[in-house]
C-alpha cells in the first residue's frame, strides 16, 4: 500500500534508507552504502508539503519510501529507497506510479530525476517505466546543477545522467 507520509514514520526513513543502501556494497558505487541518509528537517519539510510517499509492508509499516520536491516546473525524485529485505515485490515501482500521479495532478510538467546509468536498479530500472534520458544540452538549469552538486559529492560524473518522464493531466 503506498500512502502519503506521516509525521510518525519520519524516524524509520533512515533505517530504510540505510538498508537499501547495502545493495551498492560490491558494485562501483560501494561508498553510496555508507552515505548519510536524507536529513529529518528535509522529510519534515516535504511530509507537510504532501511530497513524501510511504511504501507499506506486510505488516503496516514503511518499508520505503519517495521524496519528492518541485523543480523547474517539474517534480524531481530527490529520493527513493525500498528496504533491502523488501525489494523486488514492486513497492519501488508502486512508489513511483504515485509520484507519477501525483505529478499529473498537481499540473507538473514531468518527473524528473538524476541516477546512474548502469547499476540494474537505476537508469535501467526508470528506462522501464518510461523515463528517457536527457542530453546535457537539454537539462533545465536546476538539474544540471544538481548534476554538478552530486559530482562535486563523489558521484563519477560519466556514470550519472538526468531522466524524464513526461506526465499528463
Amino acid at each position: 500500500m503506498i500512502r502519503l507520509a506521516r509525521p510518525a514514520d519520519l524516524a524509520s526513513l533512515a533505517d530504510i534508507e540505510r538498508s537499501a543502501g547495502k545493495r551498492f556494497l560490491g558494485t562501483a558505487m560501494a561508498w553510496a552504502a555508507d552515505d548519510d541518509p536524507v536529513p529529518l528537517a528535509a522529510l519534515e519539510q516535504a511530509q507537510a508539503a504532501g511530497l513524501l510517499w510511504i511504501a507499506d509492508a506486510e505488516d503496516a509499516r514503511p518499508a520505503g519510501f519517495a521524496l519528492a520536491r518541485p523543480m523547474d516546473g517539474d517534480l524531481y525524485l530527490a529520493e527513493m529507497a525500498v528496504s533491502l529485505p523488501r525489494q523486488g515485490r514492486g513497492l519501488g515501482r508502486a512508489l513511483l506510479l504515485a509520484v507519477r500521479a501525483h505529478a499529473s495532478a498537481a499540473g507538473y510538467r514531468s518527473v524528473v530525476l538524476t541516477t546512474d546509468r548502469e547499476l540494474p536498479w537505476n537508469a535501467p530500472f526508470y528506462r522501464w517505466h518510461g523515463f528517457s534520458e536527457l542530453p546535457p544540452d537539454r537539462l533545465p538549469a536546476q538539474l544540471a546543477a544538481r548534476l554538478r552538486h552530486e559530482a562535486e559529492a563523489g558521484f563519477d560524473p560519466a556514470r550519472r545522467c538526468a531522466m524524464v518522464c513526461p506526465v499528463r493531466a
